[in-house]
């Protein structure tokens, strides 16, 4: 009998450790969503970091008039503004990154670069 009562209050124990460890399903694995809200990856640098759609980083930290292959993704890690151009040259369609903004689709290829506000005309 005695041995019967140590095997129940082993299994209960065990069970009730398990219990206890259990996680719920929401906190045990990120959802999908969480997963794609991650930030792009970036050394601590001041600077940019760009992204060729194959993935491929770049950083940048001057002026660049001619970025080959061109880059789709960007974190500005600067206090400052950035602009990015669709063409070699500070040319074409441009768009402003603010200091600390992560841009996950430019809407086109980044061929040049420069920092600073965009100059529109």
């Amino acid at each position: 009998m005695t041995a019967l009562l140590r095997r129940v209050a082993v299994l209960l124990a065990t069970a009730t450790a398990a219990a206890g460890l259990a996680l719920p399903a929401s906190a045990a694995a990120p959802t999908t969503a969480a997963a794609q809200a991650a930030p792009l990856p970036c050394p601590r640098i001041i600077g940019v970091c760009a992204y060729t759609a194959a993935g491929d980083l770049r950083i940048i930290a001057r002026d660049e008039p001619y970025i080959v292959p061109p880059v789709v993704q960007a974190v500005n890690q600067t206090p400052e503004f950035w602009c990015f151009f669709s063409a070699p040259g500070f040319n074409g369609d441009r768009r402003e990154v603010a200091p600390w903004e992560t841009v996950e689709d430019f809407g086109f290829e980044v061929f040049s670069a420069r920092p600073g506000a965009c100059a529109w005309s």
